[in-house]
């Protein structure tokens, strides 16, 4: 184990450093510059929401802080703590697929596909916070797979907190808990999280409710983002639209964009429910076989948030990190690969074939944004939760393969 950890860190930073200071050294993109305004602003004695209007959590504002608190250049610190976070990242995956038995193959699928993130989706890895979600929901894994839910549920908690869209994998938390302890036990920790959460949003809510409930309409208002499945399939049929920028992105507005808008939400609040039901009726009180379709699950719902959702900014692929890359079978292979080539396409529309796409100056961009959300489907399909004989999934790995010191672990 601690030869596969010392490779992983290693890795880790060698990608990491090939990536900031040789390949993408001349380019780099961005919303450090946001952050470190943030920063800034606070160290002058503002507040956020009530002195200056900022998209993030308070949680995540609070990590642009302490950032500024790290001697030196802003923007060097901050990829400094992305890269603690890539390998955080990394040994989740290891951590995890070991406790599934995925083998030595997946295993090092799982950490590789992770390792190369920074190569595999471009300089923005550096330069966005959602690598902290990754750690986040990474460990939060590991510790359900661990039977730990006091720390699953601080760390779900947490990325709550830091980004929102982690609420989405309360109901597949608490389904897991209540199988492996009581319902009672899952309750307590519904309740805590939302404690948690509450405590760092209502002091801002005390201080300006308007602003800081902009934090939440923001993203339930905005359009359909032109990276989107539902305005790659406008811009590959040849449907009518028309260009607006607005809430930070380049997006698509009109009556048939509109339309697919809502459409695409009803399909995930669809999904959704699809996926949790499958998991309660899956898993069976005390069973170790579920961990497979619990995993499953929450893979299945980050993969179909961002496939349907109005917007699918380039650094949303890292929310998938390790989640997706920890389902066994052929399946789990099919995954494995999808989700790194859709990586790769992903930094060919963003940013190098962008203007392009923004201003309908070459079809090439449109194909391969077309690509890479039908590689999407792909991912979505082969994550999905499937229970086999008896309400186990069918992924094809056996529980006992794990090492004997994990075993004892999670047996503890």
């Amino acid at each position: 184990m601690r030869r596969a950890v010392a490779v992983t860190v290693a890795a880790c930073v060698a990608v990491w450093a090939l990536t900031r200071w040789v390949i993408f050294n001349y380019f780099q993109l961005g919303d450090t510059r946001v952050y470190e305004h943030a920063s800034r602003m606070i160290d002058a004695g503002a507040l956020p929401f009530r002195d200056f209007d900022i998209e993030y959590p308070p949680l995540a504002t609070g990590l642009f802080w302490l950032v500024g608190r790290i001697p030196g250049d802003y923007q060097l610190a901050f990829s400094m703590t992305m890269l603690a976070c890539l390998v955080a990242t990394a040994l989740a995956a290891l951590v995890a697929a070991r406790r599934l038995g995925l083998g030595p193959t997946r295993e090092a699928m799982a950490v590789g596909v992770v390792a190369l993130t920074p190569l595999l989706l471009g300089p923005l890895v550096q330069t966005r916070y959602d690598l902290v979600l990754a750690a986040l929901l990474g460990w939060m894994l590991v510790a359900g797979l661990s039977d730990r839910f006091g720390w699953a549920w601080t760390l779900l908690a947490v990325a709550v907190a830091v980004k929102l869209v982690p609420v989405l994998l309360v109901p597949a938390l608490a389904i897991w808990h209540s199988r492996r302890r009581s319902g009672r036990a899952a309750v307590h920790g519904i309740v805590a999280l939302a404690a948690a959460v509450a405590v760092t949003l209502a002091p801002f809510f005390a201080i300006a409710p308007h602003s800081t409930w902009r934090l939440f309409a923001y993203h339930l208002d905005r359009p359909l983002q032109v990276e989107s499945l539902g305005s790659s399939l406008v811009h590959a049929v040849g449907l009518p639209f028309r260009s607006q920028s607005s809430y930070g992105s380049e997006n698509i507005g009109g009556s048939i964009p509109d339309g697919l808008a809502a459409l695409s939400t009803l399909v995930l609040v669809a999904c959704l429910v699809a996926i949790i039901a499958v998991l309660a009726r899956g898993l069976r009180p005390r069973a170790d076989a579920g961990r497979e379709l619990w995993v499953a699950a929450v893979a299945a719902t980050l993969v179909a948030t961002v496939t349907f959702g109005k917007v699918i900014s380039p650094q949303y692929l890292v929310w998938l990190l390790p989640a997706a890359l920890l389902i066994g079978g052929r399946r789990g292979t099919v995954a494995a690969i999808a989700l790194p080539v859709a990586m790769g396409l992903t930094q060919l529309v963003f940013p190098l074939l962008y203007a392009d796409l923004v201003e309908r100056a070459a079809t090439v961009p449109v194909w391969l944004l077309a690509g890479r959300n039908a590689l999407l489907l792909v991912l979505l399909w082969s994550v999905w939760p499937r229970r086999g004989p008896r309400g186990r999934q069918t992924t094809g790995v056996a529980p006992d393969r794990r090492e004997p010191e994990l075993a004892a672990q999670s047996q503890g």
